[in-house]
């Protein structure tokens, strides 16, 4: 004969401070998980900021050296433009065609800093920024972001004036040929008035028929480019490359404050 036994239950209530601890025990398990939860975010959010900032680290040193290199190749440029002015004021200009070949496929060079924002912009975009403790350094990260916007339209504007007036008078004004040898080269030496070039002048260089050429047309292009590219130093490329070199510094301490530096 099978005996079934009936299951135990209950028949009282349990004091209602059991039901208070047992409330509250569950929900600090579930604040110290949320917690727990939070700092493990905040501390993988922190290793990416760190990551992020060092690459930041690495495009603020490749900046700075284009900065630099740069802007000595464009105060040659304007050299270049002042020498074919003397000689030009001194009614020389037409006896050293050699030069002005030089200082003018000189001048042809396309060179303006563009700034690498891949480290920038993965800063901003993925939220890093807001990691970031030091106020002045996220304050200093965004000003120096939106500098990359004004540096392209001044790229624009200078390319743009040379597409329309310069380019035209070294397809139509200069020997081809020698012009393009010239335009391998970026070494050129200035000695006073003359621009010593790594290769030799052909006798007898001239301009593309130079007895009918517009010196004083000529002379206005070259003076409108100078202008430009003077303002675009002033105004922006000597500006940014300030504010690169104060992000860097900071951006150094930062790293250097949370053991990350790598150089």
């Amino acid at each position: 004969m099978e005996v079934h036994h009936h299951p135990h239950v209950p028949t009282h209530s349990k004091p209602w401070k059991q039901y208070l601890t047992e409330g509250l025990m569950i929900f600090v398990a579930v604040m110290l998980g949320y917690a727990a939860e939070n700092v493990r975010h905040h501390y993988i959010e922190e290793k990416k900021t760190i990551a992020n900032v060092q690459n930041l680290y690495k495009d603020l040193k490749n900046d700075s050296i284009a900065f630099s290199n740069m802007l000595i190749i464009r105060s040659k440029q304007d050299s270049c433009f002042k020498i074919i002015s003397r000689l030009y004021d001194q009614k020389k200009l037409d006896q050293d065609i050699p030069t002005l070949y030089a200082a003018h496929s000189f001048i042809a060079i396309r060179v303006i800093p563009v700034m690498n924002t891949m480290a920038l912009d993965q800063i901003k975009s993925s939220g890093a920024i807001n990691y970031i403790e030091d106020k002045k350094l996220r304050q200093e990260i965004q000003y120096y972001a939106n500098n990359a916007a004004e540096l392209k339209k001044r790229e624009q504007r200078e390319y743009a004036y040379i597409d329309k007036y310069f380019d035209p008078l070294s397809i139509t004004k200069f020997n081809y040929k020698y012009f393009q040898e010239l335009s391998n080269f970026d070494s050129f030496e200035i000695k006073g008035d003359k621009v010593i070039t790594p290769i030799t002048a052909p006798e007898g260089l001239k301009l593309i028929d130079q007895n009918n050429f517009d010196w004083n047309n000529y002379l206005s292009v070259l003076g409108m480019l100078s202008t430009i590219k003077n303002s675009t130093d002033r105004s922006q490329i000597k500006p940014v490359q300030e504010d690169c070199v104060k992000l860097l510094g900071m951006v150094r301490k930062y790293l250097e404050e949370n053991h990350a530096l790598t150089e």
